[in-house]
Parts: structure tokens; C-alpha cells; sequence
């Protein structure tokens, strides 16, 4: 009785975080340690995995619906506008600014009708060589 009254007192006998079977109740583990910071296994076992940069050159404003998901898939993606006139293109732009606005990305100019959009952990760094 003053063991359990101890064991009470320092949480040791949390019934509550183990069913019948002695198991680690999961929800009380994924609530309590969810973090950023955690990786999955298969990134853990493969620190070269490289990040995905995707090439597009859409030709119809419907293309912009694959570029998003690629977006949502934190893949960056470079979006060529060349053989696209320039209403459907801002249409587009538009599109994918609010794509990114949603996951917290960004999309920049870096060339004559070419856009970069990079999901959030990416990081663009420009240089300003001339």
C-alpha cells in the first residue's frame, strides 16, 4: 500500500498510458511527443536522400493543377512560361502564389518568363554577381 502510494505520487503507475497487455497506449505517445524535429526512418537510413526540383513548361492554364501538387509534395518546381501567351501565364501565377501562400512557400522571377516556386524548407539564396 505505501509502495502504490509512491508509486502513485511519482507517476509510476500511470495506468492510463498502458492497456490490459502492458502496451504503450499510442496516443498518449503521439500527443506527447510530436515534434518537428523527428524524422522518418527511411530519412533517417538515407542521409543523402536530395530534394526534388521539378521543370515545367505548362502550354494550358489546366497544367497549373499538376504543378500544384507537385507544390503540396515539397517538391521546388522551375515554371517555364515560354510556350504559354502572357494572359494564361498571370492566370497562372496567380494560381500558384495562392498554392504557395497556403503552405507558406514563396515563388520568385529569376529569368524572362521563368519562375521558381519552392515550397516551405526550401531556402533561395541570389546571387548578385555582374
Amino acid at each position: 500500500m505505501a509502495f502504490e502510494k509512491l508509486s502513485n505520487f511519482f507517476g509510476m503507475s500511470d495506468e492510463e498510458n498502458y492497456n490490459t497487455n502492458n502496451e504503450v497506449n499510442e496516443e498518449y505517445i503521439s500527443e506527447e511527443y510530436t515534434d518537428e524535429k523527428v524524422v522518418p526512418m527511411s530519412a533517417a537510413n538515407n542521409p543523402k536522400k536530395t530534394s526534388k526540383i521539378v521543370i515545367s513548361e505548362p502550354v494550358a492554364y489546366s497544367d497549373t493543377k499538376d504543378i500544384a501538387k507537385m507544390l503540396l509534395s515539397n517538391k521546388a518546381v522551375i515554371v517555364n512560361f515560354s510556350k504559354i501567351d502572357d494572359s494564361q501565364s498571370k492566370r497562372i501565377v496567380d494560381f500558384l502564389t495562392g498554392t504557395l501562400f497556403a503552405i507558406d512557400g514563396e515563388i520568385k522571377n529569376v529569368g524572362d518568363k521563368i519562375f521558381l516556386c519552392t515550397p516551405q524548407k526550401f531556402e533561395v539564396n541570389q546571387s548578385n554577381s555582374n
